[in-house]
């Protein structure tokens, strides 16, 4: 397994090479529709588990799940503790959430009774393989020889994928470490889908100062308008934009382009990491 540091250094290096690709805008487009799409299925729980914080148990829960022979909720506990991200009562109330909503089976261990082991269902496998699909598709467009429609066909695509996944997570290789500025967004309810939403609009709009819609934004993202608002506020107190509300417009920094370009760059670089665990999958592309 490598050492944090140097999985940090081979995604900074391939964000890098994937940020610059002459399609980047056009993959990113289609990651925004293919997740637009997934959102409008389950809106609550996506807009949940896009929190910094609960995207960090989630992911704790697949990558014990399956690099671990009998993974227990205390293997996910004492991880997400040790963190210094997240308290004892998200954990709990995020576990809780997760399987009232039937995306995790829970049973006490029978050697010891003390232990609970868990299971994540087949709707949390779903849920988990569709929403890696929405940067998987896009990724083919970058890389054409990687073979999509076979990794879409594939059994065990979740559990190869995490073999390898996992290095990132267990190794508290974080997105908003790598990339800061994102911290106004991802630690709030929706922050990914928000932030992809107003970069989006810029692309369609041709320009950085976008009209905004608060209620179709809404809408899209599954938050208040007032939560939108007072992340955008927090995205402005950070120098990423300026609110026109007089003429209802925002103003986009070209720092908030950078970033947002920065920051998908790396998760697709991130998922990238992934996807080199399944099997027959090419060598990272040169360029």
């Amino acid at each position: 397994m490598k050492s944090k540091q140097q999985l940090t250094e081979l995604i900074f290096h391939r964000a890098e090479k994937i940020k610059s690709h002459k399609d980047i805008e056009a993959v990113m487009q289609k990651h925004y529709k293919l997740l637009f799409r997934l959102y409008l299925t389950k809106p609550l729980y996506f807009k949940v588990i896009f929190k910094a914080n609960r995207f960090i148990i989630g992911s704790a829960i697949m990558a014990y799940f399956f690099t671990t022979e009998k993974p227990t909720l205390r293997h996910v506990k004492d991880f997400c503790k040790k963190t210094g991200l997240i308290s004892d009562n998200t954990i709990d109330s995020f576990l809780l959430f997760i399987r009232v909503g039937g995306r995790m089976d829970v049973k006490k261990d029978p050697q010891d009774k003390r232990k609970l082991n868990y299971q994540v269902t087949s709707k949390a496998l779903d849920e988990t393989r569709a929403l890696i699909n929405t940067m998987m598709i896009p990724y083919g467009m970058l890389y054409p020889d990687f073979d999509v429609s076979g990794c879409l066909k594939m059994e065990n695509f979740t559990a190869d994928y995490f073999q390898k996944y996992a290095e990132i997570i267990l190794n508290q290789v974080y997105l908003f470490d790598m990339v800061p500025d994102c911290k106004a967004f991802v630690f709030r309810d929706a922050g990914h889908m928000l932030l992809m939403d107003l970069y989006i609009e810029s692309i369609k709009q041709q320009t950085a100062v976008i009209e905004y819609n608060y209620l179709k934004a809404s809408l899209k993202c599954g938050v208040s308008r007032s939560h939108i608002k007072r992340c955008l506020k927090a995205a402005e107190v950070d120098g990423l934009l300026t609110l026109d509300t007089p003429n209802n417009t925002i103003i986009l920094h070209l720092t908030f382009m950078q970033m947002v370009l920065n920051y998908f760059a790396v998760y697709m670089a991130m998922v990238e990491h992934g996807l080199r665990g399944l099997p027959g999958a090419p060598p990272l592309p040169a360029h």
